[in-house]
């Protein structure tokens, strides 16, 4: 389903209807990109999907989108119905002008607007970024061991990090705190952040490590499957709720604490409940994480001068709209095919990286499909 626009002079006529894929999921959330830089140097990051061999330095790239561009996105998101817009990097908080950014994009559309982030200048901006229209942040803390901390991130700025999650709870953000579960490393701190958190208001987003980016050079080494710890909430009394987005597990502990569980690899479950496009630091968009295939952009479209700020609105509007064409969730497997079935977006490409899962996980998909199912009743023929 599309929306129907119609330009007249300087105003724009349209009829709202909500953009689906061809497998029945709804666009409603848009990731953003803001810089490919960082001052972190995470052993798994996925660099947002990325063609890039690792984030660039900071004071390296000279940004490509302005404020006044982010305006534009805003606008053809409202258009599009778009519910979420999540800001990441690289590190967001490197721009200068991020709070521009924000306000721009909370002043132009009707999304609400959240940021990613390492935290590591979070209490130089949480204030201003709140004035701005920032509601929720992510902040990343993998572990609150310094030497684990630096071991993960390459930088000692655990206490930095801190000290922004303080400010951001003073600013009155949600928060949701990341942690990225690597075997051996920080397996044994699980309930250690789930306390952290508790303290903060803030939710435990718990994330299996995933072979995109340089995650796929330590895969084998630090993959711990985040079932273990799922099987550990339920013995602690935890209820069980599943999140629309991605299909994550939620559970909720007797005394309220709210954790999250991320688990994308070979898991159609989540991507049957993805309902996000990306676009990247350069304008080029993307339909999913994993995606390899050739990226549109609406660079060009923002920066171009013969266009009036309708034109570029629509023009934006209607890329998006085709790149919901191309979408299809990168792991499947149907109700009635064979456990092992599965293909990819990208099975074709020589490039393609990432590792077919074992047999065993879609065995543990398809379980979950039919409970889900059963749950919510059913679904699209073609989304099954």
């Amino acid at each position: 389903m599309v929306k129907q626009y119609h330009l007249s002079g300087d105003t724009i006529e349209m009829r709202e209807l909500l953009i689906a894929d061809a497998y029945g999921r709804r666009l409603d959330n848009i990731r953003i990109a803001v810089t490919a830089e960082c001052n972190y140097r995470c052993i798994f990051c996925h660099i947002e999907g990325e063609p890039l061999d690792g984030p660039a330095r900071p004071g390296t790239l000279s940004p490509l989108l302005r404020p006044e561009h982010y305006e534009i996105i805003a606008e053809a998101s409202k258009l599009l119905g778009i519910k979420k817009i999540k800001l990441t990097g690289g590190e967001p908080l490197l721009r200068a002008d991020i709070v521009e950014i924000v306000d721009s994009l909370a002043a132009h559309s009707s999304a609400e607007i959240s940021m990613t982030t390492n935290g590591y200048f979070l209490s130089r901006y949480a204030e201003k970024l709140g004035e701005a229209g920032l509601e929720r942040v992510n902040i990343s803390i993998h572990s609150l061991k310094p030497e684990k901390y630096r071991f993960i991130t390459g930088v000692p700025g655990l206490n930095k990090v801190l000290k922004g999650l303080q400010s951001a709870y003073e600013a009155g953000f949600g928060i949701k705190i990341n942690s990225v579960i690597l075997n051996s490393v920080n397996s044994d701190e699980i309930f250690d952040l789930a306390k952290l958190a508790s303290k903060y208001g803030a939710v435990l987003q718990l994330i299996e490590l995933h072979p995109v980016g340089l995650g796929a050079r330590f895969f084998n080494k630090y993959y711990y499957p985040l079932s273990k710890i799922e099987n550990e909430l339920l013995k602690k009394g935890a209820k069980k709720t599943i999140r629309d987005l991605h299909n994550r597990p939620v559970y909720i502990l007797p005394d309220g604490q709210i954790i999250e569980i991320v688990r994308p690899y070979g898991n159609p479950l989540f991507c049957s409940g993805c309902t996000r496009i990306r676009i990247g630091p350069f304008g080029d968009l993307s339909p999913c994480l994993n995606y390899k295939g050739p990226r549109p952009s609406i660079a060009e479209i923002l920066k171009n001068p013969h266009y009036s700020r309708e034109e570029k609105i629509l023009k934006v509007a209607s890329e998006i709209i085709d790149l919901v064409a191309i979408r299809r969730p990168y792991f499947m497997c149907s109700r009635t095919s064979p456990p092992n079935y599965m293909t990819s977006m990208n099975s074709n490409h020589k490039s393609l990286r990432i590792p077919h899962p074992k047999k065993k996980k879609f065995e543990e998909a398809k379980k979950a499909l039919r409970l889900l199912l059963e749950e919510r009743g059913s679904l699209e023929p073609r989304a099954q």
